[in-house]
C-alpha cells in the first residue's frame, strides 16, 4: 500500500507538469487513479478486518487464505497504478514534437 501510494504521488506530480495532457484527460487520469486508490484501501480494510480475530470467526487456515487474497488484490492495485502511469508516458512522448520535446519529456520522467 505505501508502495502504491507513493508511486501515484510521484507519478501525479509528474503528469501534473506535462504539458502533453489536456484538463479533460487529468481529471480522466485523477479518476483513474481514485478508482485504483480505492480499490487498494478496500482490500487493505478487508486483511485488517481478517487479522482481527474477534472480528470474525473462522479457522486460520482460511484466515490466512483470504489474508493472501486480498494481498493479491493490493498487487493487482499495484500493477494497474505502473501500467496506467507507462502508459501516460508514452502516450506524452508520443505527442512530442521535436527531439527536444522529447528530450524534456524523458528527463521529466527520468527515463533513458
Amino acid at each position: 500500500q505505501v508502495r502504491l501510494v507513493n508511486e501515484y504521488n510521484r507519478s501525479w506530480q509528474l503528469l501534473r507538469q506535462d504539458s502533453h495532457f489536456s484538463s479533460d484527460e487529468m481529471n480522466y487520469m485523477a479518476k483513474v487513479y481514485s478508482g485504483i486508490l480505492e480499490e487498494s484501501l478496500k482490500n487493505i480494510d478487508q486483511i485488517s478486518l481478517i487479522v482481527q480475530s474477534f472480528s470474525t470467526q473462522m479457522s486460520d487456515a482460511k484466515r490466512l487464505e483470504l489474508i493472501n487474497n486480498a494481498a493479491d488484490e493490493v498487487d493487482t492495485n499495484y500493477d494497474d497504478l505502473t501500467r496506467f502511469n507507462r502508459q501516460n508516458m508514452l502516450l506524452s512522448l508520443q505527442r512530442a514534437k521535436t527531439k527536444h520535446e522529447v528530450d524534456m519529456v524523458k528527463k521529466l520522467y527520468g527515463l533513458p
